[in-house]
């Protein structure tokens, strides 16, 4: 089996670059940017049914989908109900970015997945060290995190009262 390109650490870095720059989380940023970033990037692999993290863990970073399919579950009803899945380019667990607050969800692989972690110490580390990476970043996250309130608060609205 074929690794995917953030396994090769000893691949041109332009390809590592090249593909990094393809990821929507990550599209603002300049080469110089995102050879930064590479080094701050933790990459994992899953297999179908595996477990990425569970609902009520700690929550330590975010996981961006390079390849598989990732399902969120959770025993929250509106997490329930939307049960979300994401796959290549998606990512997800943004919140933990943020806040050390349990996982409201467990995300498990629905296929042989790998993934790019990104932690909480590591964003903050690149914050001090170059604001302008991390307001990048924090603008594309923003925008990922309004679009799924508004999805959630949508899917609220359609259901009837008790």
């Amino acid at each position: 089996m074929k690794l995917p390109w953030y396994f090769l650490r000893n691949s041109p870095e332009e390809e590592r670059i090249r593909k990094l720059k393809g990821l929507g989380l990550f599209k603002e940023l300049s080469v110089r940017e995102l050879r930064e970033l590479d080094e701050l990037l933790h990459a994992r692999s899953y297999q179908k049914d595996e477990v990425i993290f569970d609902e009520g863990d700690a929550g330590l970073g975010l996981f961006i989908v390079v390849s598989g399919r990732v399902r969120i579950v959770s025993s929250h009803a509106a997490l329930k109900r939307l049960a979300p899945e994401f796959g290549p380019g998606d990512y997800f667990g943004e919140l933990a970015l943020f806040e050390e607050s349990k996982r409201t969800g467990g995300a498990l692989a629905l296929e042989p997945t790998q993934v790019l972690a990104l932690f909480r110490t590591e964003f903050f580390s690149l914050l001090e060290r170059d604001r302008r990476i991390g307001v990048k970043i924090l603008y594309e996250l923003s925008r990922t995190v309004i679009a799924r309130s508004r999805r959630l608060l949508a899917s609220e609205a359609h259901l009837p009262t008790l």
